[in-house]
């Protein structure tokens, strides 16, 4: 928003001769703290309009209007400020177009995907689970939005990338000795001698049934999930699509109230995967982790 200046120097206003006087320069600087404050204030107070440039003070008022307990910890300014705005401009009709919208403007273009399983009257919102600050805001969002027989299902997702490459190098072995002429211990039966790299990694060569045929071999390793250290689930949904591994397997009810890590185990109990997420659990959620695997450097 358009600040509006204020001059707050007022020695500069005094004769000059005043000015000369430090009992006057003193005077000044203490009263020009003040104009200061009040210049603060006033812009404080047309900021204060609009929930874009609110402060913290005028967003909890806001809060507290709407019922709203906020958690500094984890919300910050942008994301309060961006709550109150989807609250007060959440008015029926209510279609998919608008829901669209209100992702759009709670999780972001392009970070969210949405299905519906019209028969079995399920919604789903598909989000990355690093980082789901707005997960309770979405739900509640969803709760004013959406019939009640329909139900709605949080969809967090974690990603992780396996890369394959591969390059070829080229070395000569020259024999050092021929039949009838080896003198033992003076030299090594040959040498080989490093010619260079033939095949940089940049160059593509892995073929997709080898991508296929690792994600597979992944897919049979995977055993469980462990939540937060503590949580082990071992219901596990694994799909191979293309050279793509997913992972999917649902949060226990009541067993925990936030998801802060998620692995994936072998049989064996060794981790896998490790991902730092943050995941608010006030319903049912579906948690599905992603293993593309692709030929790169």
């Amino acid at each position: 928003m358009y600040s509006i200046p204020f001059d707050t120097d007022l020695q500069a206003l005094l004769p000059p001769w005043y000015r000369e006087v430090l009992d006057y320069q003193a005077i000044c600087q203490t009263e020009q703290q003040q104009f200061e404050a009040l210049a603060n204030a006033i812009t404080s107070v047309a900021d204060n309009f609009f929930f874009q440039t609110m402060d913290a003070s005028a967003v909890q008022q806001w809060e507290q209007i709407f019922g709203i307990v906020p958690n500094p910890q984890t919300e910050t300014l942008a994301f309060r400020q961006a709550r109150l705005i989807n609250r007060i401009s959440t008015k029926p009709p209510f279609t998919l177009n608008f829901l669209y919208q209100k992702l759009d403007e709670l999780i972001g273009p392009g970070q969210w995907s949405v299905s519906v399983d019209y028969a079995n009257y399920a919604l789903y919102i598909r989000s990355a689970a690093q980082n789901q600050s707005y997960a309770t805001e979405v739900a509640y969002t969803l709760n004013l939005l959406k019939p009640a027989h329909i139900v709605y299902v949080n969809t967090p997702y974690v990603g992780s990338n396996l890369i394959l490459s591969e390059s070829i190098s080229l070395t000569q072995r020259k024999f050092n000795y021929v039949l009838n002429q080896w003198d033992l211990g003076e030299l090594p039966f040959s040498t080989d001698n490093f010619q260079g790299v033939i095949k940089m990694p940049e160059t593509p060569s892995v073929q997709p049934s080898l991508l296929t045929g690792v994600a597979n071999f992944v897919s049979g390793d995977v055993a469980s999930a462990r939540i937060n250290d503590t949580v082990s689930v071992t219901d596990l949904t694994k799909t191979v699509t293309g050279s793509t591994l997913t992972v999917q397997y649902t949060i226990p009810a009541g067993s925990i109230t936030e998801v802060t890590s998620v692995s994936l185990l072998d049989s064996e109990g060794n981790a896998l995967t490790n991902s730092l997420v943050y995941i608010p659990v006030s319903g049912a959620t579906l948690l599905e982790h992603t293993i593309p695997v692709s030929e790169g450097v």
